[in-house]
């Protein structure tokens, strides 16, 4: 063959490599090979609340081209404190579940945290401003509220004085229904009676025993503080003079009730799927809203979600996820699965009419048009930590200056 002969052949292969590859990439392009729309995007959600794992796959359904990673933890504690060094870190996740209680101003001074327009979000012009409250710092919404609780007393039926009685209507009742002794046959504890315990929340059901709408903005810090004195004087005599609560067994307070080890519980109303679940038949209980002891109104508690700083393809992907917890079908979910109250003010009406709920679950649902608007403030998070180590203090020593420990928190209340 000659030179001529061999020069045709090359350029005849090179021609047949050159279509075959422009074909092969025209064919990869027409398919979505590398294409952006078929690119998998990455978020992490760090949470603190428990039962999502049915939400992310279901979420994960609707958004294949969207991998979530999450990372849970034990306390909303636990994750504001993680959050916070994550960002100094700038590691940080795409979102991070807040609560009510704290943080917020501490995450909008990082400005790692993107403000939210809840407007543009499907059914976020039908939140609740009880829910959204707690979120709006200097002009502007920092979260998305999912849900929400309220305090309530979970009882032993049997410590109602009269049968006919549905819940009780005071604290004086409380502590007599405490003070009953054990049945027989029951595991002793404590004094031999019934007793109380509260969960592990402390400032939570301070702030709901002494909580006035006057003060929500702390504009007058000697009306909060002299009803926060009432509230941890009581307190203080459930422990001390009564006997009918032990100190720091917080953190075991719900496996005490649910064990039949005490007779009234201070909760979540969270918390009665799990007192359900897990008291099964084993004796008959009730649930209902706390008694006045000097507070007007109720403090909920509420879930958001704050979005992070991130590239705009995360950002996007996590405002996904945000707007999937508003839609309607699992905003009803997460109050049939998880007992939170709805964010939404129409799914929360639509729920209201269903004729399917427990009396308990009725009374739960009723109790929202009572929940308190309380606005976040620059010294949540110091405030919370400062409650909890007064309550534990007075816990173990009766003696403790709450005229001056309440001062340092709140200023004086011109009291006793």
């Amino acid at each position: 063959m000659g030179l001529k002969q061999w020069t045709l052949w090359g350029i005849a292969a090179l021609l047949i490599f050159t279509v075959g590859a422009f074909y092969s990439m025209n064919m990869n392009q027409a398919s979505g090979v590398n294409s952006e729309s078929d690119r998998t995007t990455a978020i992490s959600i760090w949470l603190y609340s428990e039962g999502w794992e049915t939400y992310v796959n279901e979420f994960k359904q609707l958004h294949p081209n969207i991998d979530v990673d999450v990372r849970n933890f034990r306390s909303s504690e636990q994750l504001f404190t993680e959050l916070t060094a994550s960002i100094s870190a700038n590691a940080a996740p795409q979102i991070a579940e807040l609560h009510s209680y704290y943080g917020l101003s501490q995450l909008v001074d990082t400005k790692a945290v993107i403000p939210v327009e809840h407007a543009l979000i499907e059914g976020g012009n039908q939140l609740h401003p009880t829910f959204t409250a707690p979120f709006h710092y200097e002009g502007n919404d920092w979260a998305v509220p999912f849900g929400g609780g309220l305090p309530l007393i979970y009882y032993r039926q049997e410590l109602l004085k009269h049968p006919q009685e549905k819940a009780f209507t005071s604290w004086d009742q409380i502590v007599q229904a405490a003070q009953q002794p054990l049945s027989e046959g029951s595991e002793l504890g404590g004094n031999g009676h019934w007793g109380l315990a509260i969960d592990n929340e402390l400032p939570w059901f301070v702030d709901n025993l002494s909580f006035t709408s006057d003060s929500a903005g702390e504009k007058d810090s000697s009306v909060k503080s002299s009803r926060v004195y009432s509230a941890l004087s009581a307190w203080s005599d459930w422990i001390h003079l009564s006997g009918i609560m032990k100190p720091l067994v917080h953190r075991r307070a719900a496996s005490d009730f649910i064990n039949g080890k005490i007779g009234v519980f201070l909760s979540s109303s969270e918390m009665l799927p799990t007192v359900e679940r897990y008291i099964g038949g084993k004796f008959q209980f009730d649930a209902g809203r706390i008694p006045t002891l000097v507070q007007q109104g109720i403090v909920p508690e509420i879930h958001g979600m704050v979005l992070m700083q991130a590239a705009p393809a995360k950002v996007q992907a996590a405002q996904s996820f945000i707007a999937y917890l508003l839609l309607e079908q699992t905003q009803a979910s997460l109050w049939r699965s998880k007992g939170l109250i709805p964010s939404r003010s129409d799914v929360l009406v639509k729920l209201q009419e269903e004729d399917v709920w427990s009396q308990r679950q009725k009374m739960i649902l009723d109790s929202a048009r009572m929940l308190a608007v309380k606005p976040p403030s620059a010294d949540d998070y110091e405030r919370w930590v400062s409650m909890t180590t007064l309550v534990e203090q007075l816990e173990q020593n009766k003696d403790v200056n709450l005229n001056k420990k309440i001062e340092e928190i709140y200023g004086s209340h011109n009291g006793k």
